[in-house]
């Protein structure tokens, strides 16, 4: 009788996993030039329509994507600089579409991973900046001396975004549980903050409620000035990308029109609820949006969004305290105080110098705007507040 022995096949050993350094490294360099290629690729498109124009002579593609490369970086809150010798001119204006495609380019690479925590966010902020910085100082061009402010730009962006792809853990980002963190901050503060969110968020959605009926009532006056222009068909997709990277620029100046000082599309300009200036604008067809003629007397009415915003959020705030009525108005106060600081930053990245001469002012001030923020929101929110609390009945005293 025979015997036969039967081996067994050899065990096949999984693969090791990436180490979440290098997965997040890979993870910032695929989404920095994922942004870049979708800025840089209209603009050589462009460039390559319109290669026997009189305007394109000497211009190679290799000018053309160091030109795209000057707008990535300007879209990092770089600057530029346009023309040659006597006629150079500054532009600031950072096109706030840019950064949130960087943020959700990050996001996006980051959930194509499985790595998590802090090294993933660290290893994607390294690689993002890798590329940032060979972007800035070697393909550039004129933006190169803006380089080191495109660093901090792109790492407020992709770290925003690598943070809201790992929200579920951050907790475990904490290095402790997020219920933990609760009890160590005080509640009033917390809900504040909170409070202060909504505010923010609420006046964002009206200003954009706003942008979309602006975009429905002047849709023909913006078709024209795209027409006008005559750029083609590649040309137009070039300048209809540039648009959109705007839109949040123009969202932002809303908020600034709601909350009543207005903003300026040029030296001499002013846009508000009180008044309607025009004058010399930058030939883009987003500006066709802009409203013509004075306002009428019931957009005075709009003041009252950043008001409305208050008080629904004093009416939760004094909801989630448990303590006397002073504590909720003091907690109000702050809240449309933070509020009001956020929107005002959010309002200053979106100006800047954007052309020669009048064109240089573009946008509206901080600390005028702050103020009214700060005048409307917490009011609203101490009215709020009050019509939960009621401090003037005999039970509230």
């Amino acid at each position: 009788m025979t015997q036969t022995s039967t081996i067994s096949p050899a065990v096949r050993r999984a693969p090791r996993a990436m180490a979440p350094t290098l997965a997040g490294a890979l993870v910032g360099i695929q989404a920095a030039l994922l942004s870049w290629i979708l800025v840089v690729t209209p603009v050589v498109a462009a460039f390559t329509a319109t290669a026997g124009q009189d305007f394109n002579a000497g211009v190679s593609w290799a000018d053309a994507a160091r030109f795209g490369s000057s707008l990535w970086v300007l879209g990092h809150f770089g600057w530029t600089v346009m023309g040659t010798g006597s006629d150079q001119t500054m532009i600031t204006i950072s096109p706030l579409g840019l950064p949130l495609i960087s943020a959700l380019a990050a996001a996006a690479m980051s959930r194509l991973t499985a790595a998590r925590g802090w090294p993933l966010v660290g290893g994607g902020l390294v690689g993002f900046l890798a590329v940032d910085a060979l972007i800035g100082w070697v393909l550039a061009g004129p933006a190169r001396p803006s380089a080191w402010a495109a660093l901090l730009g792109g790492a407020a962006a992709a770290g925003a975004g690598l943070l809201w792809a790992n929200r579920p853990n951050n907790g475990d980002l904490l290095g402790r549980r997020e219920e933990a963190l609760g009890p160590r901050l005080p509640a009033g503060l917390t809900a504040s903050l909170k409070a202060a969110t909504m505010i923010a968020g609420l006046v964002i959605a009206g200003a954009l409620a706003l942008a979309v009926a602006l975009g429905i009532g002047g849709w023909r006056r913006f078709a024209d000035l795209f027409r006008s222009l005559d750029t083609g068909t590649i040309g137009g997709i070039a300048l209809a990308a540039a648009c959109l990277s705007l839109a949040p620029n123009l969202v932002a100046w809303l908020i600034a029109y709601l909350a009543g000082p207005g903003f300026s599309v040029g030296s001499g300009t002013s846009f508000s609820v009180f008044e309607t200036v025009g004058g010399a604008e930058p030939a883009l067809p987003l500006v066709g949006l802009l409203p013509t003629a004075d306002p009428p007397s019931f957009a005075v009415a709009l003041i009252a969004v950043p008001v409305l915003a208050g008080i629904m959020a004093g009416w939760w705030l004094q909801r989630q305290l448990d303590g006397p009525w002073w504590q909720g108005i003091m907690g109000a106060a702050l809240a449309g105080l933070v509020a009001a600081v956020g929107l005002a930053a959010f309002v200053a990245l979106a100006g800047g110098a954007g052309g020669p001469g009048r064109l240089g002012v573009i946008g509206a001030s901080f600390w005028p705007l702050a103020g009214w923020l700060w005048l409307e929101a917490g009011i609203g929110a101490i009215i709020g507040v009050s019509a939960v609390s009621r401090p003037w009945s005999r039970r509230g005293r």
